[in-house]
C-alpha cells in the first residue's frame, strides 16, 4: 500500500527519502508521545494535589468547628417539677420532639452507619450505664438542650437549635424532670466518626451540624408562655415547626419539606388541625408520617394547632425555597 502510494509520488526516489528517516519519523514521534504522556501526568498530578490540598482543609475546617469550645455564659435557674401533671407534660414534650432522634426508651439510637456520612449515635438521655443522665446535672442538660454544649465544652452534634433554644424555663424544667424519671438503660455506643461527605456539607454550611455555632451563648432562655395568650402562644408552638419547615416556614430544599404557606392559604382551620393531628390531607390523601410526624403530633391538643393556625395568619407569607 505504502509502495503504491510512493509510486503515485514520486517512485523509488521519494520511497528512499521515506525510507531513510523513519528512524527520525519514529524518534519524533516518540518524543511527541513523551510531552503529551509528560503534560498528562502534570495536569493528573495536579488535579490530585488539589483533590489532597480540598480534602485535608475540609478536613481540617470541619475538625476545627466540631473540636471548639464554648462556654455558656446566659444564667438561667431551674427548679425541677416534682408533681405527676408537669412530668407528663415533660413526657409529652420529649414524644413529640425528642423521641424520633433518642428512642421511646430514652436511650439513643443510630443516627447514621453509613461511612460516607459516618458512624453516629444519639445520646442516651437516662441515668443508665452511659447515659448522659448519670453524669449531667440539671443545669448541663439544659445547656445541652438550650446552647448545644456538651459537660466539657464541646458542641453536640445534630442538635436542632432552631426550637431548642425557643423552649421556655418551664417546659425545660418539665422535660428535664421527665428525664429524670425515666428508667435507666445501659448502652455502649462507638465514639462518633464523621465521614467525608458531612464533613463536606458541614465546611460548606449545607448542614446544621453544631448548634453552638448558631445560639448566642449569652442569650437567657425565653420566660413561660402563657396558652392563655393565644397570638403569643401559637408562635411559641410555631418555631417548633421551623425545625423542617425553615425559620419563614417556606421549606427546606435539601430536607425535602414543603413550604406552609400552600396549606395555609388554601385550608381552613378545620383541615389544618386535622392534618397535623391525623395526618389526613383535605383531599382525604394520607401523609408520610416519615417526613411529616403527625401520629406524634396527635398529642397537641386542638386547642395548641388552633394557636398555630391563628399565628400563621399573622405572618406574611414567603415564597417557596
Amino acid at each position: 500500500m505504502v509502495r503504491k502510494l510512493v509510486a503515485v509520488l514520486g517512485g523509488s526516489a521519494v520511497w528512499l527519502v521515506i525510507k531513510r528517516n523513519i528512524p527520525n519519523i519514529i524518534l519524533n514521534w516518540r518524543q511527541v508521545m513523551k510531552r503529551v504522556l509528560k503534560w498528562i501526568a502534570i495536569v493528573v498530578g495536579g488535579l490530585l494535589g488539589l483533590i489532597l490540598v480540598l480534602a485535608v482543609g475540609v478536613y481540617a475546617v470541619s475538625a476545627g468547628r466540631l473540636n471548639r469550645t464554648y462556654e455558656v455564659t446566659a444564667v438561667f435557674n431551674l427548679t425541677l417539677p416534682t408533681d405527676p401533671e408537669r412530668i407528663a407534660a415533660g413526657e409529652k414534650l420529649y414524644t413529640i420532639y425528642c423521641e424520633s432522634c433518642h428512642g421511646a426508651n430514652l436511650a439513643g439510637m443510630p443516627f447514621s452507619e453509613d461511612p460516607a456520612f459516618g458512624q453516629i449515635y444519639s445520646a442516651n438521655l437516662t441515668g443508665g450505664e452511659n447515659g448522659i443522665g448519670r453524669s449531667y446535672s440539671d443545669d448541663e442538660i439544659a445547656r445541652a438542650i438550650w446552647y448545644g454544649i456538651k459537660q466539657d465544652g464541646s458542641p453536640t452534634v445534630g442538635m436542632p437549635y432552631e426550637f431548642n433554644q425557643g423552649l421556655h424555663v418551664g417546659d425545660m424544667e418539665n422535660v428535664i424532670a421527665y428525664l429524670r424519671s425515666a428508667p435507666p438503660v445501659d448502652t455502649d455506643y462507638p465514639a462518633p466518626s464523621y465521614g467525608p461527605m458531612l464533613r463536606v456539607m458541614h465546611a460548606a454550611n449545607l448542614f446544621p451540624l453544631v448548634a453552638a455555632e448558631k445560639v448566642a451563648m449569652s442569650q437567657p432562655p425565653p420566660g413561660i408562655v402563657s396558652p392563655d395568650d393565644t397570638l403569643a402562644y401559637g408562635g411559641y408552638l410555631a418555631v417548633f415547626c421551623t425545625a423542617c419547615h425553615g425559620p419563614d416556614f417556606a421549606g427546606i430544599a435539601i430536607a425535602e419539606s414543603p413550604s406552609l404557606w400552600p396549606a395555609v392559604a388554601a385550608w381552613t382551620e378545620t383541615e389544618f388541625v386535622q392534618a397535623v393531628t391525623t395526618g389526613v390531607r383535605p383531599d382525604g390523601s394520607q401523609m408520610d408520617p416519615e417526613q411529616m410526624p403527625w401520629p406524634s403530633f396527635n398529642l397537641y391538643t386542638d386547642e395548641e394547632v388552633r394557636a398555630i393556625w391563628a399565628y400563621l395568619q399573622t405572618v406574611a407569607p414567603v415564597a417557596e425555597e
